[in-house]
């Protein structure tokens, strides 16, 4: 490397010299091939029936679940449709959110009197 009397490079980022190295690196060329086969013996059925058994369990399970949240909406459909009809409040025939109470009756309690008026005659 050459320097001047300040230390600073007088030639930076230019080539300083050549060198060959030998690497002995010739052309190859490889070809693999590979076969792999497994074979199994179950040593016993308990396991396996475990499983079954687990799996048959938690799909009731599952099936129970989905039954309890479709009873919840079914009731709370019920509940609130029949306190907006009494409210008096229900959708338009022509709705498309008409249908979602159009099976809720209300009926009276004995001894209630649903709202009502009439008519006065003059």
């Amino acid at each position: 490397m050459a320097t001047d009397d300040s230390g600073n490079l007088t030639n930076p980022g230019e080539i300083l010299y050549h060198q060959e190295n030998y690497s002995a690196n010739k052309d190859n060329l490889g070809i693999n091939f590979g076969v792999a086969a497994t074979f199994s013996i179950p040593l016993g059925s308990a396991y396996q029936d475990a499983c079954l058994r687990s799996a048959t369990t938690q799909e009731k399970i599952q099936n129970q679940i989905l039954n309890n949240k479709k009873l919840d909406y079914e009731l709370a459909r019920l509940k609130n449709c029949g306190e907006l009809k009494i409210a008096g409040i229900e959708y338009h025939p022509k709705s498309p959110y008409f249908s979602i109470c159009s099976d809720v009756l209300v009926k009276e309690k004995m001894g209630q009197v649903i709202p009502h008026t009439h008519n006065i005659r003059k």
